[in-house]
């Protein structure tokens, strides 16, 4: 039986109604099942920014009109991303940042001036919430349960065991790979009881998930807290940091101009935050598409939303064990509840991932994503390698040869999917498993696969959109 909310929210986006190209000639209405990735714009943020570019100018200092709309627009987006997250701005900042990413390097940066201390990461992360610990101070890394959810025990375990030298701990709030919910408030109260801090990664939560960051005297209160707005329906180079407001001490990371008070031939005194750790001219833009894609989900009805994308996942994920020899990263459970994202990674036996990321987007016009998913480590774990097979694996990417590279096929889904395109998928995927790949395909140094002979060169679109 179907959903009466499939497809409901489906005009409220851009683009994703696009005819693709297929082999054979063919166009097929495309399905973008890589929302894990980035998302497409809501059209009323799309519509917004290009009616906003008339209006844009710098902010802050200038006194013509368009600058005083623009610092108006600018400082109304932060308020909607507070209220949206539940911050207590006396206790803390919310700072406009490029991405997830750069908030998580700026927090690493500054993390790194406390000599002698350590920062906890889980076997689960993301690079970016892993490479900024391990190369800019020392980091204790815990694994995982054998299902490859957050261990909270090993948490603890950790935290005690460092006596008291491990000053933050940094979880991702929700797997880009297995859509695995972290208890990010279970994780907040252990951090806390133990004397440091929690930075949760939600890149990936923030779009799929509610988050309350709680008051400063709550023991689940969340300190620090990242996500991107190209992974929340405003792709336009913008994201959000949230710290408190004690955390930054010295200079900033990033300098330069509007970071200060005044510059003398000898002396620099600091702007108070946020305007100190927002040095040059800010993405305006970026950040007022962000908060019109928050004040534009809550209309919509956000919460609607996420009960139906968890139904949606369920669906897909069902369909997927269904499947003979196709395997689901992390298996089957939990598949509802709001536990796990609309997201699932899988592999089908006997066929390279990128193969089959090819054939679905060759053939059936649908858009996942393939690889590791720029989280080695948990996918490492997830295909049951040891330490002597991801050894060899670097020895050979190292050497440059990429296709050795392991990896999984990943579906991720948003509001704007369908039913009708999860059913469409899992019919490719059981086509693709059963053989029945139409194509003779090659596979280039780097890995992926493309159809033999070539496929006819992607042009350019964006002088046919200037035309129009």
């Amino acid at each position: 039986m179907s959903s009466p909310h499939s497809g409901q929210w489906r005009e409220h986006f851009a683009g994703v109604d696009l005819p693709v190209p297929v082999l054979g000639g063919a166009t097929l209405t495309g399905i973008n099942f890589d929302n894990a990735a980035s998302t497409p714009p809501l059209s009323r943020v799309r519509d917004m920014v290009t009616a906003f570019s008339d209006l844009y100018s710098s902010v802050h200092r200038g006194t013509g009109y368009k600058s005083r709309l623009s610092t108006e627009a600018y400082e109304q987006a932060r308020e909607l991303v507070s209220k949206f997250l539940g911050v207590d701005e006396k206790d803390q900042v919310v700072i406009f940042v490029k991405g997830t990413t750069d908030a998580l390097n700026r927090i690493a940066a500054e993390e790194a001036r406390l000599n002698g201390r350590q920062v906890l990461v889980t076997e689960m992360e993301h690079h970016a919430d892993l490479l900024p610990w391990r190369h800019r101070g020392d980091h204790v890394m815990v694994g995982l349960s054998d299902e490859g959810h957050i261990d909270l025990e090993a948490i603890e375990h950790a935290l005690k065991s460092g006596d008291g030298k491990i000053s933050l701990v940094a979880v991702c709030g929700a797997s880009n790979v297995t859509g695995f919910v972290s208890p990010i408030h279970e994780v907040a109260e252990l951090a806390h009881r133990y004397g440091a801090r929690i930075s949760v990664d939600a890149a990936q939560l923030a779009p799929h998930h509610r988050i309350d960051v709680r008051p400063a005297d709550d023991p689940g209160h969340l300190d620090f807290l990242s996500f991107s707005g190209h992974k929340m329906y405003a792709p336009y180079g913008a994201g959000v940091l949230i710290a408190p407001r004690d955390f930054f001490a010295g200079a900033p990371e990033v300098m330069g101009g509007g970071a200060i008070s005044i510059v003398t031939w000898d002396d620099t005194v600091w702007a108070d935050l946020p305007d100190r750790e927002e040095a040059g001219s800010p993405n305006v833009i970026g950040a007022v598409a962000l908060g019109v894609a928050i004040e534009t989900l809550l209309e919509l009805g956000f919460s609607e939303m996420l009960d139906y994308e968890v139904g949606l996942g369920g669906r897909m994920i069902a369909g997927l064990s269904g499947i003979p020899g196709v395997s689901v990263l992390g298996g089957l459970e939990p598949s509802t509840g709001g536990t796990r994202l609309a997201l699932a990674s899988f592999v089908v036996e006997g066929l390279h991932h990128g193969l089959v990321a090819a054939a679905l987007s060759h053939e059936w016009a649908i858009a996942v994503r393939h690889g590791c998913f720029c989280a080695n480590p948990y996918v490492f774990r997830l295909l049951h390698m040891n330490r002597d097979d991801v050894a060899e694996v670097e020895g050979e990417v190292t050497a440059g040869r990429r296709k050795a590279l392991p990896g999984a096929v990943r579906a991720s889904l948003a509001p704007y999917n369908t039913e009708a395109e999860v059913d469409r998928f899992l019919e490719a995927v059981r086509q693709v498993a059963r053989g029945r790949i139409k194509a003779t395909y090659e596979q280039a140094a780097d890995g992926t696969y493309s159809p033999a002979g070539g496929w006819p060169r992607i042009t350019s679109p964006l002088h046919a959109v200037v035309k129009h």
